[in-house]
């Protein structure tokens, strides 16, 4: 009796948990129609890693996922492309100090995010 009832709450822990986590609010990317589904899905998955190591490096700075500091704006595309440039051939190491701890794999993934993510507007 007491196995039937340890079985059953842990099944029903687990179907709590994953009904928790699929409410949360999934990233929506702006990817072009043209774009085969293949690669579609290639580049969601690039931006869901990217996503990740925003969180991590990035957010608390230049928010999305956080407020961000007043001082250091959230990205325009333009700062995206250029940042992405500057932080993989290292030409300001004072600005990009975080990226220089990155892979240019962790840095690509998350410019991916960036230009992917949609933008409400």
């Amino acid at each position: 009796m007491r196995y039937a009832f340890a079985i059953s709450s842990l099944f029903l822990l687990v179907v709590i948990s994953d009904s928790k986590c699929s409410k949360q609010k999934q990233t929506e990317y702006d990817i072009p129609d043209h774009v085969t589904p293949e690669n579609r899905a290639l580049f969601i998955e690039r931006a869901e890693k990217g996503k990740i190591l925003y969180k991590l490096y990035c957010a608390d700075c230049h928010g999305i996922f956080a407020r961000g500091k007043d001082s250091i704006p959230n990205f325009t595309k333009t700062q995206i492309d250029n940042y992405h440039a500057t932080a993989l051939i290292g030409l300001d190491p004072k600005n990009h100090a975080v990226a220089q701890k990155m892979s240019s794999e962790q840095i690509d993934y998350v410019v991916t995010f960036l230009r992917l993510r949609k933008v409400k507007k």
